[in-house]
């Protein structure tokens, strides 16, 4: 917004605060005729300074809002942004001293009743609050000054605790405190028959009930309210029973909601996530933070619930005992929400710092587990205990800052209700002596009062709760919410005859910006050929397998699977015809069967038997007890590594693919093993197009091609003779593996 335009608003606004602030003085009489006198009287002081009857007050607090303005002005004109942003706390903190002056003036004003039918009073109180108001749109609309804050803006603590656990340039959506509460809402709207349910069971006024029922006096008066207190009390045991069974399952059902939805969403990621994002985040994600913000929300719903109705029934009752004494009670709301708002944010705050630090000692836990024999073989168990103590103490001085902070606000909230109910003590004392309030009234609202001081306890309490739940769902949300990079759109389900071929790809790691892993390679792989991608470690044979998988997206050039973008095929269905063979294959707990059918459920007996029998599996896997109902444990520790690469081997087999890609497949097997597999891959893949990488001689000789990649580029291509009269990177390694010497040419 141009400045004079800006200048403008902020000077039209001062002119009408003034004018209408000083034009209420003349309507300060009993008929609503202006008099210009009165204005005078007032503001030259002919009419001495009384608190309950003058309206100069309402003069100095234009005075203070047009100093405000003028003040933002002078920065925006200075162009000292941050400045602005810096005093929002502030001028909020005198928004409410606005609302709380004019409530005590209205007050004030109500101990005469004559001039309490003043227009222009009224016109100031009303205006009083309404420029307060507008002082706050003008600060975020006119000014454009950010007002979302929250504690970190005022101690400049970051958020950001596990950005150790991150290392990517995606900025994430971040929701405010409100936005998390009602997202974590809608989960329990979708279960809410059960709430329903278990609003009806809930035992009300069972006190009350009962210290009614004896009035009178006599044994028959007292055997009945001993049978119907034996009534109330077993129909309140069954009720509560109802109510809470209720809850807890309605807890399970929001519980298996959001961990759903976080475990479909997580699932649907691309492959660069995963790659920046620890398993133990995750897992302490699905697990901690769902657990947290399913039991608390659940939980605390109930008592919301049941609160939030008892305290608005109290506030009806209240005011119709007594409006100024309501009043009395109103002082503090704005005072307790603006400590609440800074509470609340600086909890929720913490609450996602501990969640960042449980998330990160359930990480180390899982990558000492998932490692012992590592752990074991260099005697590093109280290392890593001591370790994993470090990140506990972490999460134990959070959680003792969280008990400090919500002690702090424990003892406010308490002042505050004290000094409520001091203040409607002594101002109801007053209209009782005044012969403005009878005695039962004031017993009466004294007692309503003490419900609703209850009431705002336990609501503080369930806010605490929520802001436990937002700081927890946080990172659950941004996974959530998160899009995948790779979109799979495609849908393409054409026969694939199997020619790959790299179009001038370019790829880069989104962990790594800056270190290109593929520059500008290019080269073809006929349908039915058997092509070796040798070359140094670290040069890009795998990246190469990892973007025909698209498993990632080229920054330039594109991957063409008989001429069609990969990104072009339906997902499953070229996944059915690319079969991957991993250096470290992966078997999850289950049978061998499973295993190897994985995502081939139509596969049948006769093809599982027979993917293993070219794999050089069928004759140990008969030699178990349970044949192909062993289970192979989590990740295949029951089998040795020879094993479990015969098992993924076969597991590659059964879907009879197009292309079998093979990334150091038979690097765990020994030299029998190795033989028979590789006659069994000669023979399986007269029909298939093959991608092999491989540092072994023997594995790479009789390929069709062979193409050498160095530093992300395609240095040689050709087949095993071809290349070994040319003087480059490929007779090198050969030469290393034959005779052990090395050459500067591999670098």
């Amino acid at each position: 917004m141009r400045f004079w335009l800006i200048s403008f608003l902020i000077i039209q606004y001062c002119c009408i605060d003034v004018a209408i602030s000083v034009v209420a003085f003349g309507f300060y009489q009993k008929s609503f005729k202006f008099n210009a006198h009165i204005i005078w009287d007032y503001i030259t002081f002919n009419v001495p300074y009384q608190f309950i009857i003058s309206p100069v007050d309402f003069l100095v607090f234009t005075v203070s809002r047009l100093l405000i303005m003028l003040f933002c002005l002078m920065l925006k004109v200075s162009r000292e942004y941050p400045w602005l942003e810096k005093f929002f706390i502030p001028f909020l903190g005198v928004f409410i001293l606005h609302w709380t002056f004019s409530l005590i003036k209205l007050l004030a004003f109500s101990e005469k009743i004559e001039q309490f039918a003043y227009f222009g009073f009224w016109l100031n109180v009303t205006w009083n609050v309404l420029a307060a108001t507008l002082i706050m749109l003008l600060w975020n609309f006119v000014l454009r000054v950010n007002t979302s804050w929250n504690y970190q803006s005022l101690t400049g603590e970051t958020r950001d605790v596990t950005s150790r656990l991150h290392d990517t340039k995606e900025e994430s959506t971040r929701f405010g405190t409100g936005q998390h509460i009602l997202r974590l809402l809608r989960y329990c709207k979708y279960h809410r028959i059960w709430f329903a349910t278990a609003r009806v069971f809930l035992p009300y006024c069972t006190g009350q009930v009962l210290s009614n029922i004896v009035q009178g006096r006599g044994v028959a008066v007292l055997v009945r309210s001993v049978l119907l207190m034996v009534a109330l009390t077993f129909v309140s045991t069954i009720t509560g029973g109802l109510r809470g069974g209720s809850f807890v399952y309605a807890t399970a059902l929001v519980n298996r909601q959001m961990r759903y939805d976080l475990f479909n969403s997580l699932v649907e990621q691309d492959i660069s996530f995963f790659d920046t994002t620890n398993t133990g985040e995750i897992t302490s994600r699905l697990t901690t933070d769902c657990e947290t913000m399913s039991s608390t929300v659940s939980t605390n719903l109930n008592v919301f619930l049941r609160n939030i109705v008892m305290l608005l029934g109290s506030l009806v009752f209240m005011i119709t005992l007594s409006w100024r004494l309501s009043l009395v009670t109103f002082i503090i709301v704005p005072v307790v929400g603006f400590i609440t708002k800074v509470y609340g944010a600086y909890y929720d705050l913490l609450t996602e710092k501990t969640q960042g630090t449980i998330a990160t000692s359930n990480h180390v836990a899982e990558q000492v587990i998932s490692t012992m024999r590592t752990v074991r073989s260099f005697a590093c168990e109280k290392r890593e205990a001591r370790k994993f103590q470090q990140h506990l103490d972490e999460t134990l001085n959070l959680n003792k800052k969280k008990a400090i902070v919500y002690m702090g606000y424990m003892w406010t909230t308490e002042f505050c209700d004290n000094a409520i109910l001091i203040a409607v003590l002594f101002y109801g004392g007053h209209l009782v002596l005044s012969g403005k309030m009878t005695v039962d009234n004031l017993i009466s609202f004294l007692l309503y009062q003490m419900q609703l001081g209850e009431n705002l306890y336990n609501i503080s309490y369930v806010f605490t709760g929520l802001m436990e739940s937002v700081g927890a769902s946080r990172k659950v949300f941004e996974y959530m919410m998160r899009k995948p990079k790779i979109l799979r759109v495609g849908t393409k389900k054409t026969p694939v005859n199997g020619e790959v071929k790299f179009d001038s790809v370019s790829f880069t790691y989104t962990s790594r910006p800056n270190n290109p892993v593929l520059q500008d390679v290019s080269f073809t792989v006929h349908p039915g050929q058997t092509v070796a991608l040798v070359g140094p470690s670290g040069g890009g044979k795998s990246s190469i397998v990892s973007l025909i998988e698209h498993f990632y997206e080229c920054d330039k050039g594109c991957v063409l699977i008989d001429g069609n973008p990969v990104a072009d095929y339906d997902h499953e269905y070229i996944h059915q015809k690319i079969a991957l063979v991993a250096q470290d294959p992966i078997l999850y707990e289950g049978t061998v069967r499973d295993n190897i059918v994985y995502g081939c459920d139509w596969a049948t007996e006769e093809d599982v038997l027979n993917a293993a029998k070219i794999a050089n599996a069928h004759n140990f896997i008969m030699e178990t007890e349970k044949q192909y109902d062993t289970n192979c444990g989590e990740k295949g520790v029951q089998l040795s590594g020879g094993q479990k690469q015969r098992i993924a081997i076969a597991r590659a087999l059964v879907r009879h693919p197009a292309i079998l890609i093979l990334d150091e497949a038979t690097s765990a097997l020994d030299a029998e093993s190795e033989h028979v597999i590789q006659d069994a891959i000669a023979q399986c893949s007269k029909d298939k197009t093959v991608i092999v990488i491989a540092h072994r001689l023997s594995t790479v000789e009789n390929a069709d091609q062979i193409i050498v990649i160095n530093k992300g580029r395609v240095v040689q291509q050709g087949r095993h003779d071809d290349l070994l009269e040319q003087d480059g990177i490929y007779r090198a390694l050969v030469h290393r593996q034959l005779l052990g010497h090395s050459s500067s040419k591999i670098h």
